[in-house]
């Protein structure tokens, strides 16, 4: 199928990195690091990952629900893990596909499904920008960027408060800014327009709580395993570090390449060697990236497979 020769070369291209960094470090201290971590410690850290992606959904859940919409819960989970197939797509795009599923299986309305993922993904930034800036206060020639996300925070949440005000504003900076910002800024409109029931305070609030606490599973199990294999630097900069390579990854398919380098060249930068630093990075992209394509394969399997649509529940308003 097309919507899969990407992944396949996503894999690939992601086998023969992973096997070039590893030939360029110290293979027996690579082969003791992994025994160190051992099975329970690689199936804990995928433990955290299921966490992850159970609060994911149900904050996506609620989402539609606040938009009238009761998809059926487990065939719904099922519908939303399933785009975790596409997740090495470039911005993740691919991952849209649930709302596909969602429309032909629980008639949900496509504008309501575009509306939740809107959400789901400014729910994720404002956590994963308040997570990250711990890395930057870590670093002294740096705090200002940590001041400049937090700041970056505040204006994201005054803005989605405020829209009216913050369109006003845009409308006026767009003449100002290059061709590549104009176009973020056109795509604001749209975006207030889409999801205004969602982007009230009442309900950002809550569910950027859910992105917090769905982000800090796999920023802990990111963090314990650097401690375990020596990091020198306290729980909540790890965390940051996890945070900030995540978002360095948004530039490349799935994270593939960027988010390794950025989580190894922090990761030596606080105590860790270079194939410590390398096994932190590559256990971690199993238990998160892999595990939820894997995840995403077998839910859209199981899917296609199961043409039945469960009982509707859907209200719309």
């Amino acid at each position: 199928m097309n919507r899969f020769r990407f992944l396949v070369y996503s894999i690939v291209a992601a086998l023969l990195g992973y096997g070039i960094w590893a030939a360029m470090n110290d293979g027996e201290r690579i082969v003791a690091a992994v025994r160190q971590v051992g099975w329970g410690g690689l199936l804990f850290l995928c433990g955290l990952s299921l966490c992850n992606y159970a609060v994911r959904y149900v904050r996506w859940h609620w989402l539609l629900s606040r938009l009238g919409d009761r998809p059926v819960f487990l065939d719904g989970m099922v519908c939303y893990w399933a785009g975790f197939a596409l997740t090495t797509t470039p911005g993740k795009a691919g991952e849209a596909i649930r709302c596909l599923y969602f429309n032909t299986r629980h008639g949900v309305n496509n504008a309501h499904s575009f509306a939740a993922l809107l959400v789901d993904r400014l729910t994720d930034l404002i956590p994963s920008l308040l997570l990250a800036t711990a890395a930057f206060f870590y670093f002294p020639d740096f705090r200002w960027i940590g001041w400049a996300m937090l700041l970056l925070v505040g204006l994201v949440v005054l803005a989605v408060g405020r829209p009216a005000l913050f369109l006003h504003a845009a409308a006026r900076l767009e003449p100002l800014m290059p061709e590549v910002v104009r176009g973020f800024l056109q795509a604001i409109p749209r975006f207030f327009e889409k999801s205004a029931s969602l982007t009230r305070l009442r309900v950002l609030l809550p569910a950027s709580a859910l992105g917090l606490l769905s982000w800090s599973a796999e920023a802990y199990g990111f963090a314990w395993l650097a401690i375990l294999l020596g990091a020198q630097a306290d729980l909540p900069v790890l965390m940051g570090i996890f945070c900030l390579a995540m978002m360095a990854g948004v530039v490349t398919p799935g994270g593939l390449g960027g988010t390794e380098a950025v989580m190894a060249a922090l990761l030596m930068a606080v105590g860790l060697d270079a194939s410590g630093a390398f096994v932190v990075a590559l256990i971690c992209r199993i238990a998160t990236l892999w595990l939820s394509i894997v995840i995403g394969l077998v839910s859209m399997l199981w899917l296609e497979s199961h043409p039945h649509r469960p009982g509707r529940g859907t209200v719309h308003e």
